[in-house]
């Protein structure tokens, strides 16, 4: 199925860009990233926002609706020790930090009629489509920033349980607003979320493995797994089968910002 989907992401990509260049806006976005997910209890975690930077093409159907490609670039974290108030969130000792790629398309639905040809000169939006990023968790460790993916710290590769994908497919979704400031050029905000099919954002999902085998396959795998032993010397030996995140969520992640475009004509 995912393939599929990816298939045709790439179809619908190649036609965007094969359009007639007299409705066709290319534009830059600059603003921020950020995520939800087992690194992060609160609903907004200010210390955890990155910058992000992307470009864009938008085809413009009629004066309501246009086609956007886009391809973005942010990054995201969590960090267990920005909760020191929540001691069994602390002493699990996590933390994780990622860039993200997207590359997508949406299809974008203004309120009221907006285009070259109009009086209206701003105009909310809304907007959804489909996107294939890729992502990489990563974890510092003795001073070094290691890919966690490889190493199964929930005891991936380790029998049936496989290794999860670092491309992946997510649901954008959100609201934006344009304002024409020249004839051929507009600025506008836009936020919008990104519903993933995936719980490793962070690397952390389930339950913890039996470490005493972890460590005898991968030891660098056992220590980025189980990391409490770091922050406290009353941790137990083997923690395996208790959980580390919350497998029936899936994470989620955005992006924010301004973006600039300009109106091309032949």
């Amino acid at each position: 199925m995912r393939k599929r989907l990816t298939i045709a992401l790439f179809c619908c990509i190649f036609q965007v860009l094969s359009l007639d260049a007299q409705s066709l806006e290319l534009g830059v976005f600059g603003g921020i990233s950020n995520y939800f997910g087992d690194l992060q209890q609160s609903n907004f975690e200010v210390e955890t926002v990155h910058p992000a930077v992307g470009v864009f093409s938008r085809y413009n159907v009629n004066n309501r609706l246009a086609v956007k490609l886009h391809l973005y670039k942010g990054a995201i974290s969590g960090n267990d020790s920005n909760y020191p108030e929540l001691m069994p969130v602390r002493e699990r000792n996590l933390s994780f930090r990622s860039d993200i790629y997207e590359a997508g398309l949406q299809a974008e639905f203004t309120f009221v009629s907006f285009g070259e040809n109009e009086q209206k000169l701003a105009a909310p939006y809304i907007f959804s489509g489909i996107s294939l990023f890729y992502f990489n968790p990563q974890a510092e460790y003795q001073g070094r920033w290691i890919d966690l993916q490889p190493l199964g710290t929930e005891g991936q590769g380790m029998g049936e349980n496989a290794k999860y994908n670092r491309v992946q497919l997510s649901i954008p979704m959100g609201i934006g607003f344009n304002v024409r400031v020249a004839p051929k050029m507009n600025v506008g905000f836009e936020f919008g979320f990104r519903k993933t099919f995936t719980d490793h954002l962070d690397d952390v999902s389930g339950a913890y493995p039996d470490i005493d085998l972890l460590q005898e396959i991968n030891p660098m795998g056992a220590a980025l797994s189980f990391r409490a032993p770091e922050l406290v010397d009353y941790a137990i030996e083997n923690p395996e089968g208790d959980l580390r995140g919350t497998p029936e969520t899936k994470d989620m992640y955005f992006f924010g910002g301004m973006t600039i475009s300009i109106l091309l004509k032949k």
